[in-house]
C-alpha cells in the first residue's frame, strides 16, 4: 500500500460545543482504533476540526460519537476530484457534531413556557410540564438557548 503524505485527509470531524470529556473521548478512541491519522488539528470558534485520513472511519466514528453523548449529527460531503484510472467521483466527507449540553429529564423553559426534555436525536421530544401535552422541536432550537 503506498503511504500518504500527513498532510492528506479525507474528511473533516467538526466537533462544537464538545466537552473536554468528549474531546478525549474522541483522540482515545482514533489512537485505539488505529484506522485513521490525524493531518491537522485546527482550534475554531466554539469547537475543533480534525483532518482525518479514512472517510469511511470518519463517519463510524460520528455514528459512534451520537451514540455515546447528546448532540446532533450532521454529514456531508463535496466533490473533490474524479479519479483519473477509473473516473470514480472521489468526495471529501464533512461530520459536524455539536454537543448538547441537556440531558433527558431535565427542565428547559422555551417561549416562556417550562418543557421537560423527553428524547433527544434531530429532533427534541418535550413534554409541556402543565398541560403534559408532547411535541417535538429542532435541536437547532435548542443549542441556541444554551
Amino acid at each position: 500500500m503506498n503511504e500518504r503524505p500527513s498532510s492528506y485527509f479525507e474528511g473533516i470531524l467538526q466537533i462544537r460545543n464538545g466537552s473536554p470529556q468528549l474531546l478525549a473521548w474522541v483522540h482515545k478512541r482514533i489512537t485505539d482504533d488505529n484506522k485513521a491519522k490525524v493531518a491537522k488539528e485546527k482550534k475554531v470558534v466554539g469547537g475543533v476540526d480534525l483532518y482525518l485520513s479514512d472517510q469511511h472511519y470518519l463517519q463510524s466514528l460520528g455514528r459512534k460519537l451520537s451514540q455515546q453523548f447528546n448532540g446532533i449529527l450532521k454529514v456531508s460531503r463535496r466533490l473533490h476530484t474524479v479519479n483519473k484510472m477509473t473516473s470514480k467521483l472521489l468526495y471529501r466527507v464533512t461530520v459536524l457534531f455539536q454537543q448538547l449540553h441537556w440531558k433527558r429529564g431535565q427542565k428547559v423553559v422555551i417561549d416562556g413556557e417550562e418543557f421537560e426534555i423527553m428524547n433527544i436525536a434531530q429532533k427534541v421530544q418535550v413534554k409541556n410540564v402543565h398541560s403534559g401535552k408532547r411535541s417535538l422541536i429542532d435541536a437547532d432550537r435548542l443549542i441556541r438557548l444554551q
